[in-house]
């Protein structure tokens, strides 16, 4: 096959957590801000800014994938050296994501707990207040089912007659 060769490229992936990849490799894959770049060995120096994506490299006649969010790679002497603070194998991505799907759903359910138990609380108070409405106007209303306006003097006059309304 024209153009293959069978020197190796030194592949490093590096993440806040630890090394993800440190092999040699046939070749590197990767979606740099400026579009794609294929690495194998030879290839000129250069350094680009990663974008989200994947990267792929085949090792041992295998093709393997990692997930990139970001970061930057570096290219020299034969050596691809790629440092990403979200970096990760596909399979825990896609566990970590259903993990946090969880987590939220979990919280959206204790969030919805919360404010129903906030709406019951207000409920609860605004039959308080309605229940203190209606004693008040037990209060008012004098033993005859009349209305009276000055609870103290009980409805009387000045004189101890009863007035209704």
């Amino acid at each position: 096959m024209e153009g293959r060769t069978d020197k190796k490229l030194k592949l490093r992936v590096l993440a806040p957590y630890g090394s993800l990849c440190d092999s040699d490799v046939d070749y590197v894959i990767f979606r740099s801000t400026e579009g794609d770049a294929g690495i194998q060995a030879g290839h000129e120096p250069f350094t680009a800014a990663l974008s989200e994506g994947l990267l792929v490299y085949r090792a041992n006649s295998a093709a393997h994938t990692l997930v990139v969010l970001g970061g930057i790679a570096s290219v020299l002497d034969d050596q691809v050296t790629v440092i990403s603070e979200i970096a990760d194998h596909p399979d825990r991505i896609k566990r970590t994501i259903k993990e946090l799907a969880r987590e939220k759903a979990a919280l959206a359910e204790e969030e919805q707990k919360g404010s129903t138990g906030i709406q019951i609380m207000e409920l609860g108070l605004r039959r308080a207040l309605v229940r203190v409405d209606v004693s008040a106007y037990s209060i008012i209303k004098g033993r005859d089912g009349v209305m009276e306006f000055d609870e103290g003097t009980r409805g009387e006059d000045d004189d101890g007659n009863r007035r209704g309304i």
